[in-house]
Order: C-alpha cells, then sequence, then structure tokens
C-alpha cells in the first residue's frame, strides 16, 4: 500500500489540489492569467478536466488556489520579525514578475462581488499579512527599533495599504522606485529615520 493510500482520501484531495494549483501558477508566469483556460491547467497537471473541475469549479477558483499557492511559497522565506525590513525588496521583486502582479490586480478589481471566489481570499490575505506586520513592529518596538508611541495594528493595515496603492500606480506608470517609495512610507508610518532603501525597478519591462 502506498504512503498516499494509506494517509486516505483527506490527503489525495489535498495533495490533488496542490499540484492543480502549482500547475495553475506555472502556467500565470510562464503565459500570464488571460491566457489559462481549465483544460490547458489540467493538462499541465495531468488529470482530467472533469477531474480539475471537482476540484476547482471555474477558471477564477483555479487563479485563487495559484495567487495563495504563491503568497504562501514567498512568506516560507520569511522568518520572525523579517516582514517589515523585507517588504521594499518584495515590493520590488513582485513588480518584476509582471504576470503575477497583473493577476493580482485583476482578482483584486473582482473581489469587491461578496459571490467571487477572490473576495474571502483577499478578506484573508488582508487580515493575515496585518497580523504578521503588526507582530513584527511589536518585535521592532521591543528591540528600541521603533517608538512605543506606534500602534502596530494600525501601522501595519496603513503600510499594506500603501503597498497595494504603489503597485497599481506603478501598473500604470512604472517609471518610479517602488521600493524607495514604500521604503520611505514606512520610515514615515514608524516614525523612524529615512533608512535609504534601495531597489530600483527602473530597468523592469511592465
Amino acid at each position: 500500500m502506498s504512503e498516499l493510500r494509506r494517509r486516505g482520501p483527506y490527503a489525495r484531495t489535498r495533495e490533488r489540489r496542490a499540484t492543480i494549483a502549482q500547475a495553475t501558477l506555472a502556467l500565470v508566469v510562464e503565459h500570464g492569467h488571460r491566457s489559462v483556460t481549465t483544460l490547458g491547467v489540467a493538462k499541465r497537471a495531468g488529470i482530467s478536466e472533469a477531474g480539475l473541475l471537482y476540484h476547482f469549479p471555474s477558471k477564477e477558483a483555479l487563479l485563487v488556489a495559484a495567487l495563495a499557492l504563491f503568497d504562501e511559497q514567498e512568506m516560507r522565506l520569511l522568518g520572525p520579525g523579517e516582514s517589515v525590513a523585507a517588504a521594499p525588496a518584495l515590493a520590488v521583486d513582485g513588480v518584476r514578475r509582471t504576470n503575477i502582479v497583473h493577476l493580482y490586480a485583476s482578482l483584486l478589481g473582482e473581489a469587491s462581488n461578496p459571490e467571487h471566489p477572490a473576495h474571502d481570499y483577499f478578506k484573508e490575505r488582508w487580515r493575515l499579512s496585518r497580523a504578521q506586520l503588526a507582530r513584527d513592529i511589536s518585535l521592532l518596538q521591543e528591540t528600541g527599533e521603533v517608538g512605543s508611541a506606534v500602534d502596530p495594528e494600525q501601522a501595519a493595515a496603513l503600510i499594506i495599504a500603501a503597498w497595494d496603492g504603489l503597485q497599481n500606480h506603478w501598473l500604470v506608470d512604472p517609471s518610479f522606485d517602488i521600493g524607495a517609495q514604500l521604503g520611505a512610507l514606512i520610515d514615515a508610518v514608524l516614525l523612524r529615520s529615512p533608512s535609504g532603501h534601495r531597489g530600483s525597478t527602473r530597468r523592469v519591462t511592465p
């Protein structure tokens, strides 16, 4: 009996969904989200289209799963207390992955509809992001790098809102350095001296 069989149907379902999400993400990175089809993902994942639709009933659900997987992979790289310092570089890396940024912007535009699968995804994503940033800001307060006058939860909400806004602006006009702009915003929100963030995106082709 295989390891997969011993772990039961729940494990098989979870692994099949992970395989499908990975196949979707790969196609988004390679060709952009507009070219993704359920049939194309099914072929990439090595399953039938009917089997794919059993797990993800629409293309929109597939794209949300792909973006969630991308977020999960990015967050694995950060240790406790690292999200604040890493944010400017992550913003730069994010816009360099143009197809991911376009997917994010497209799903964000649809997320205001409570019936869209991106609605709950973005609510949970922002909740988790705010919580992580707030925890890391609190850690910086414990080490004296950020003053006690800063409200960690409020600061985290402002940083995330600014990050999304700067990214949307960059999609329309990539002539500014998103890493430097986000870094300056973080310094202002955390009431600390400018830290000289670098990481230009000027040479990135949108």
